[in-house]
Formats: C-alpha cells, structure tokens, sequence
C-alpha cells in the first residue's frame, strides 16, 4: 500500500535516512508516483507475487525492514521477507475489512492466516514483530510530541510534503470513502467542514 497517504510518508521518511533501498506494492498507475516519493522497487501486486519479486530483487536475503498495514497472510509473508535481524512492524488490518461491505468468511480467513509466534521461534529466527496503533498512544502526550515535533521539523525544512490526493466536504464523506475503497487515492484524502 505504498501509494496510500501512509504509505508516501513512510516512503518520504525513508528519503531521509542514507543508503536506504525502499519497495513498495501498488497497482501499475500509480508506480511513477510512488517512485516520485522515493520508492526504488515499484511491485505492482495485481501482476506480481510481491514476496517472490522482492526475494528476486533482494538476491534471496530479504529486507531488514517490512511495514504491513495489510495483517493476516500478509503478515506470515513479510515475517518471511526478513533477514536477521529484521522487524516486521504491523500498523493495520486492511485485509480483514477490504470491500465496502463486511464479508464475515474473509475476516475468519484472515484471522486464522495471523502467524501465531512465541519470543522462542523469534529469537531462534533472529526477527522481530512490532505493532502500532496510534489510538492507543493518545494519553502519550510526551512522546506523540516528541516524534510530531520531529515530522513537524523536517515539513518545514521541506524534506517531506504531505501527499493529498483529493479534498471533500464532509458533506461528501461517503464519496470520500467510496474513493479511498476503490483505491483510486494516491496519498491522503482531506475531509473538510
């Protein structure tokens, strides 16, 4: 989800640091805009087995770093994406609630393909699994403004821009969701009073 609003800030945060080699899944359209914001290996996911294609690109060693905001099989598959070393770091769950309706059999799909794990097979595998949820971080008041403070620092110093894709009155939300389901956004949409 490399063309979606958190996915080009993660690109652009990456632009940041040297030497760093970033992939990113997204379907053909969007590859030249996930490219402008620093995405070295467009995959486009429709096409490609992106775990196979990353292998391929990485001569078999993987990566050291995999964001997933998809979870479920996505998540056994970037666990099996990395080298020693390496984090998986889980920020979402978009596999279980894709389509504009609820499918109940997809969500039990997806929730039985969650990797089970225990800290022994992650030390004997030499990874690691984080997860974020930034709903669970409100009453962090020191640490959100720490790390807003540092974004905050490099928006103004112009290193990174926000992607907005398209702006919609709320009047208009639902046409707004209908946009981001239909995943005809690249960046962020912005709903307005």
């Amino acid at each position: 989800m490399a063309a979606g609003g958190l996915g080009t800030a993660a690109l652009q945060l990456c632009r940041t640091i040297d030497g760093v080699q970033t992939f990113g899944t997204a379907s053909a359209a969007k590859h030249e805009a996930i490219r402008k914001e620093g995405c070295a290996y467009p995959i486009d996911y429709h096409a490609t087995d992106y775990a196979r294609e990353v292998r391929r690109l990485t001569d078999g060693e993987g990566v050291d770093v995999v964001l997933d905001p998809l979870g479920g099989a996505d998540w056994r598959k970037g666990l099996k994406l990395l080298r020693p070393g390496g984090r998986l770091i889980a920020y979402g769950f978009a596999n279980m609630t894709s389509g504009e309706r609820r499918n109940p059999a997809r969500v039990l799909r997806q929730a039985a393909s969650i990797p089970l794990l225990t800290p022994l097979q992650l030390m004997n595998a030499n990874k690691a699994v984080a997860g974020v949820h930034i709903g669970r971080l409100m009453e962090q008041v020191d640490l959100l403004t720490e790390e807003l403070t540092e974004v905050l620092a490099l928006w103004a110093a112009g290193t990174i821009t926000p992607r907005i894709d398209a702006t919609f009155p709320f009047a208009r939300a639902a046409d707004a969701h209908r946009r981001i389901l239909s995943h005809g956004n690249t960046g962020k949409i912005i709903l307005t009073p």
